[in-house]
């Protein structure tokens, strides 16, 4: 006890320090809300994105898109589809809820289908409407390197969006997550009344979009990962532990949940405690657009994004504490300042404060008030500059801002609520429980069960006997089982089915036994992608024969001194090699393909079957005549 009371006696006797002298409780307020402002404006404009290559390993190949929605019938979803194929995903994976759902997204992607036949798409659903658990779904079968989840009403701005988010994994592979520029699909025609609440929506990102580019310059921290468009690298994504933890998160030491919202903050965090960097890419073509509810919806909105303010920042400052070594800075500027920051209540303590300064007047009052009116405008000059008309909501905005202090303040008092504010997601899981309800129950025809026990009464039966619970219930089938794949035979050995792409062809050929030579295959995977193998080479796996005269059969030989012939063979793997759950220290040195294997001292062999002997011979050229 004695030792906890010393540790916080430094912050005991400078708060008591504070309080005794007004000026420096004014002084401590004003520095603590605009330094991290200007810093940030600088480190703003330091900010510089991620190149892109000219021979990039990732490609559009490399991706697959998961889109979880519980709105197929939309327009937006549509749109949403659109824009995505133009960017020409290996796999979009769309995750409804209920088999109507199911049937409605296959509906609405059937043109695009036609259209982008060199793009799988896949449409799976849930029995319930959970984004962690359809999104789950979906990361079990993805086998690209890349992992893209996507809002079903989010716009890719550009074709060349998918090359842009990928950059940041190309310039550093230790890099496990990527965030993108966010704007507000800016309506127009729709009134005043809803004109201002979709501009108080895109003032909303895009002051996001300030925060994240100057703190991400400074120690690559970012508040979140939008879920609304995030790239994951997937073998992270597909680790068990942080897969168990995102189906069943909980929260104020365990004792609320599970959650359902919150999923991007998760991810983020779980990039953080795993050593991953974080990036976000803000350039013109690694931009999305979004829509944001109107009244009342936009508000219901803000109440669910400044409840998991609250979750997530405690859950990173004090559950997992990783940030504090990660991101030193964004703990200050993004975590703790978005908790206190209650604009209402903070710029009046400030003026309170200053009141009782020994350097207060009118003038420094004035001063101040127009200091803290005009700091808020940096952040949204990006967007006026593009929508100057929208300047007339400007004294409207300052309301608002205001205003927010008190929804955050509601937020805080409710934190304990975990429901999805903005989408009626109970009427959706009630539809997909009556189309569950509606099909009934699997019924499964029971099989003849036969007893053959030494009672002759008990013979023949039709009696099933009792299940017990570690009995697999089977359903019969007159459907001829997949006969096993049988081994390949060569007149060197026997080749096993999983193993014939690693085998040179002319070993699989039928020859005939010609006369005793040693041959050595080392067979080396190379993989096309440099992250697949830094975590260790295969080994060469060598086999050598020799041919018995006697009884003209090959057998494996164990030594041999005449000369070795090696070939190397590379092979593009075409499902990702697991990487582990941790990034590298350094990467690795990077293998080129184009690198020539080594070439033997004397020329492959072959064997070639004459016109008219009918048999094969060992040699060099392709024709020779027959003497034998």
């Amino acid at each position: 006890m004695e030792t906890q009371l010393a540790i916080f006696q430094p912050f005991r006797s400078t708060l008591s320090l504070i309080v005794r002298h007004p000026n420096l409780l004014f002084i401590s307020l004003f520095v603590f809300r605009y330094l991290r402002f200007v810093v940030h404006v600088f480190s703003y404009f330091r900010y510089r994105p991620s190149t892109l290559s000219k021979h990039p390993r990732l490609k559009r190949k490399d991706c697959t898109v998961v889109i979880p929605t519980c709105c197929p019938e939309a327009p937006a979803f549509s749109h949403c589809i659109a824009s995505i194929v133009q960017n020409s995903p290996k796999v979009i994976h769309i995750v409804a809820v209920g088999k109507e759902q199911e049937k409605q997204a296959w509906s609405t992607i059937a043109p695009f289908i036609s259209g982008y036949p060199y793009i799988h798409f896949k449409v799976s659903h849930s029995d319930e409407a959970n984004k962690r658990r359809q999104v789950a779904l979906a990361i079990a079968s993805i086998t690209t390197h890349i992992t893209i989840l996507c809002d079903d009403h989010v716009v890719w701005a550009s074709p060349r969006f998918l090359r842009a988010a990928l950059a940041p994994f190309e310039e550093d592979r230790r890099v496990g997550g990527v965030g993108t520029r966010k704007h507000v699909i800016r309506h127009s025609g729709i009134g005043l009344f809803r004109g201002f609440w979709n501009v108080m929506g895109a003032l909303y990102l895009e002051r996001h979009n300030f925060e994240h580019r100057a703190s991400n310059a400074i120690d690559g921290g970012v508040a979140v990962i939008s879920g609304r468009t995030c790239l994951y690298r997937t073998t992270i994504l597909q680790d068990p532990a942080l897969l168990a933890g995102y189906l069943n998160e909980t929260f104020f030491f365990g004792l609320l949940g599970p959650l359902n919202a919150d999923d991007d903050n998760y991810l983020t965090r779980a990039l953080v405690k795993r050593n991953w960097k974080i990036k976000f890419q803000d350039t013109s073509d690694a931009l999305i657009l979004c829509d944001v509810g109107v009244y009342p919806k936009f508000l219901k909105q803000c109440l669910r994004w400044a409840r998991t303010t609250f979750r997530s920042n405690l859950c990173s400052l004090i559950t997992d504490r990783s940030v504090y070594q990660a991101q030193p800075w964004s703990v200050y500027a993004l975590m703790i300042s978005q908790m206190v920051n209650f604009a209402l209540f903070y710029d009046g303590a400030m003026v309170w404060t200053l009141t009782r300064t020994g350097f207060y007047s009118g003038s420094v009052l004035k001063a101040l008030c127009v200091w803290v009116l005009a700091s808020k405008l940096p952040k949204l000059l990006p967007y006026f500059w593009r929508h100057p008309r929208d300047l007339i909501y400007l004294p409207t905005y300052y309301l608002f801002a205001y205003f927010h202090s008190l929804i955050k303040l509601w937020a805080l008092l409710t934190f304990w609520d975990v429901q999805w504010s903005g989408r009626d997601l109970a009427s959706i899981n009630q539809a997909a429980m009556g189309e569950k309800a509606a099909q009934g129950p699997r019924v499964i025809p029971e099989a003849e069960y036969v007893n053959f026990s030494d009672d002759p009464t008990k013979h023949n039966t039709t009696t099933m006997p009792p299940r017990t619970p570690t009995r697999p219930i089977t359903q019969p089938t007159n459907r001829q089982q997949r006969s096993t794949p049988q081994p390949i035979g060569t007149p060197w050995a026997f080749v096993q089915p999983v193993n014939l792409h690693r085998t040179p062809a002319n070993v699989l050929q039928n020859q005939l036994a010609g006369r005793s030579w040693p041959a050595l295959w080392s067979v080396r995977e190379r993989h096309a992608y440099q992250d697949q193998g830094y975590h260790g080479d295969h080994s060469p796996v060598a086999l050598q024969f020799e041919e018995n005269l006697a009884t003209r059969s090959l057998t494996p030989k164990s030594s041999s001194n005449k000369r070795k012939r090696t070939e190397t063979t590379s092979f593009t793997n075409q499902t990702p090699h697991p990487l582990p759950l941790t990034p590298p220290d350094s990467p690795p040195p990077f293998r080129s393909l184009s690198t020539p294997s080594r070439m033997p001292e004397t020329p492959t062999r072959s064997f070639v079957r004459a016109d008219q002997c009918g048999r094969l011979h060992e040699g060099y050229y392709p024709r020779r005549i027959c003497k034998l």
